[in-house]
This record gives structure tokens, C-alpha cells and sequence, in this order.
């Protein structure tokens, strides 16, 4: 049985699968600090974005800063891998239709 699913559905699926992973293998296990710092601007990118917009928001909510934060983390992460394996499959098809006119 074939599934009919979007490349949209199945890059959502796929990025939430690396988001939790990606976040299992930041805290899910015992690293040194220089190393878990590593690990966390590696693997969570956009917690870096997410820095300077909860900042900017801070100044304007105080009390909205770590909701805010966390709720960018997770966002922004989730878009990156979603960018990512969008483009990774729309390559594989790419070159897997390319394959079959030849």
C-alpha cells in the first residue's frame, strides 16, 4: 500500500522526528560544559535568532522573556529542519525523476 502523503507533510514529520532528537541529544545526556554548548549552537541553530528577539522583547514584556525564548527555540529549530529536509527531498525527487527520463 502506497501512501499519497505531501513532500510538505512528510518534511513536517521528518522535522519534528529531528527536532527530537536533536533535543534528546543536547539534554538528554551528560556532556562537559564546553561541550553541551557545542552540541546546543550544533544542533538548536536558532537558539540563536531566539536570543536576540526574546531580548528585544524582554524590553518591551519583561515577564515574557523565557516563554518567549523557548517558544522561538522551538519554532525556529522546527523551520530550519523542516527547510532542510524539504529541500532533501524535493532533490531526491528531482534526481530520481531525472534518472527515469533516461
Amino acid at each position: 500500500m502506497k501512501l499519497n502523503l505531501s513532500d510538505g507533510f512528510r518534511a513536517g514529520f521528518i522535522s519534528v522526528v529531528l527536532l527530537a532528537l536533536a533535543t534528546y541529544a543536547v539534554f538528554g545526556f551528560q556532556h562537559g560544559f564546553e561541550e553541551q554548548v557545542g552540541w546546543y549552537l550544533t544542533l538548536l541553530p536558532g537558539a540563536i535568532v531566539a536570543a536576540g528577539i526574546s531580548d528585544f522583547i524582554q524590553k518591551t514584556i519583561p515577564n515574557a522573556k523565557s516563554v518567549t525564548f523557548w517558544s522561538l527555540v522551538v519554532c525556529l529549530n522546527f523551520l530550519w529542519y523542516f527547510g532542510i529536509t524539504f529541500a532533501v527531498i524535493k532533490a531526491f525527487r528531482f534526481v530520481s525523476n531525472a534518472s527515469k527520463r533516461h
